[in-house]
């Protein structure tokens, strides 16, 4: 009886240190993970911080000189808002509850940027074709920062361990904190994210913080919130036995597979699961304003070019809904290599533009290589996205778009391409010259093609007068469609007086 009774009171006294250990760590003052020293708030849009302290606990937040409290609630969630600043800084942002406090130094106003997709926006500066350069020149301003919010477990070709699967399964993926931008900062951040923040921080004289949020593989139905994806049937399949599912991509699903080969329970949870990086990454962020996001994905979806139309036009409308904030959405059009389903992909992209409003896409199939999905000239990249932000958000008289097309007329035995002024800041109330075409160094014009009206496809021979394209219908032929760049790996070289490509594009003959 005695050793029973002795286990007993072992057994209690552990159970009230375990306990009371457990208030103390749901007591304890936290910011949420946004918040570090070295970051970036938004200008012109309300100061939101927030945070866990102890449930129904009092907080008082200190910042440009105002203080505000705020009760947690009984889960401990806190947040307080002050009203919108312009840029500046440094600043220090005070946290205190129950005696303890933090303090968030160095703190600029500016602008915040949010960088995802998959691996060509993860691909890091240090492996960009530019990249040794910049980093060797070693001049980085210091009004520029960083938060790189890394996966905590690889998702290359390996099986997890137990504490990767249980990391995962927990949602504990992506983590990180800002950083002053430097050399070793730089080196490991997406490229094409560092070149878009260096070319807005120098055309706008404005502080940038950049959040990196891209996980190479990752498919777009990742980065959407998995209850919008249940309200609609057709993704039925995706999310009841997405492992097993055609309407994930086969790479991805094989992927997962290595990964979570050592994995007991069959609801093991992966990065590439429907809504996984939407919670682990995204929705963590979204009570923090921002400027607006860049976005380089869907490697992962070219499979199926019609589902990734509706999965894309769901992730844009449902993040600017979590944000209550309908910022600008500028992607990157996939660039050229020699895979199947890539034209039809990149042209698919293109038409997004008319169906998601206040977007932009920067094209870079003439940055391709035709074996590597991982083309390594990312500068071009993210000046090319940078030129979209400055012309639409920041109202810079800029070019930023390479000839659109308008419209494609049969005369007299010739198809005539007309194409679109590009819009700019500067074409309000007055119409704009028609843009300059041109090829790279003059070289002849490549990359039509000719769809008839039998289904034949035959390349064609183009050439440039003034603002059009002109091309020649063969004897006896009756064309249906213009198709350009159409080629999975394309040499396709119409460019305008920028020096911005044309995209992919098909369109009909009247």
């Amino acid at each position: 009886m005695m050793v029973r009774f002795l286990f007993l009171l072992l057994l209690n006294v552990l159970a009230f240190h375990f306990s009371k250990a457990q208030n103390a760590v749901d007591s304890k003052l936290a910011l949420a993970p946004v918040f570090s020293d070295h970051m970036v708030l938004q200008r012109n849009k309300p100061i939101k911080v927030y945070g866990k302290a102890a449930g129904g606990g009092n907080v008082t937040v200190e910042f440009l000189g105002q203080k505000i409290r705020a009760k947690a609630d009984q889960s401990g969630k806190w947040n307080v808002v002050f009203p919108a600043v312009k840029e500046g800084g440094p600043y220090v942002i005070s946290v205190a509850a129950n005696e303890q406090k933090i303090n968030v130094s160095n703190v600029l106003v500016g602008d915040v940027w949010l960088c995802s997709g998959q691996s060509n926006m993860d691909f890091s500066l240090r492996d960009a074709q530019t990249g040794p350069d910049e980093l060797r020149a070693n001049q980085f301003n210091s009004d520029m920062r960083l938060l790189k919010m890394g996966g905590a477990v690889s998702t290359g070709d390996v099986a997890w361990d137990s504490v990767a699967l249980q990391k995962v399964d927990r949602f504990e993926f992506f983590s990180g904190n800002w950083k002053t931008l430097d050399k070793a900062s730089a080196a490991s951040f997406s490229a094409v994210g560092y070149y878009f923040g260096k070319q807005i921080k120098k055309e706008t004289n404005v502080p940038i913080g950049l959040i990196q949020v891209a996980l190479g593989g990752s498919p777009t139905e990742s980065w959407i919130d998995r209850a919008l994806l249940e309200k609609d049937p057709q993704f039925a399949g995706m999310l009841g036995d997405w492992s097993h599912s055609d309407l994930v991509m086969d790479w991805c699903r094989e992927r997962a597979a290595k990964n979570m080969s050592n994995a007991s329970s069959k609801d093991q949870k992966h990065p590439y699961q429907p809504g996984y990086s939407f919670q682990a990454g995204i929705a963590p962020l979204a009570g923090f304003p921002i400027a607006g996001v860049i976005w380089y994905q869907g490697e992962s979806n070219v499979f199926n070019v019609s589902l990734h139309e509706q999965l894309f036009t769901m992730l844009v409308k449902s993040w600017r809904e979590k944000w209550r904030d309908a910022f600008p959405f500028y992607y990157v059009q996939l660039s050229s290599i020699e895979r199947p389903n890539w034209p039809e992909f990149r042209d698919s992209q293109r038409k997004l533009l008319t169906k998601i409003p206040n977007s932009g896409m920067a094209v870079s199939h003439d940055f391709g290589d035709s074996l590597n999905v991982h083309p390594t000239r990312k500068k071009q990249v993210g000046e090319r996205l940078a030129l979209l932000a400055l012309r639409d958000h920041y109202h810079k008289p800029v070019i930023a778009n390479g000839p659109i097309p308008e419209k494609a007329t049969l005369k007299n035995g010739a198809i005539r391409i007309q194409f679109l002024n590009d819009k700019t800041t500067l074409s309000q109330n007055k119409a704009l010259p028609k843009q300059k075409l041109s090829t790279k160094n003059n070289a002849p014009l490549t990359g039509f093609e000719l769809i008839t009206e039998s289904g034949k496809r035959m390349s064609a021979k183009a050439r440039i007068e003034a603002d059009e394209v002109i091309i020649t219908v063969p004897a006896g032929e009756q064309v249906k469609n213009v198709l350009y760049a159409y080629q999975p790996f394309t040499r396709a070289n119409l460019y305008n007086e920028a020096g911005l490509p044309a995209s992919t594009f098909s369109i009909a003959v009247k």
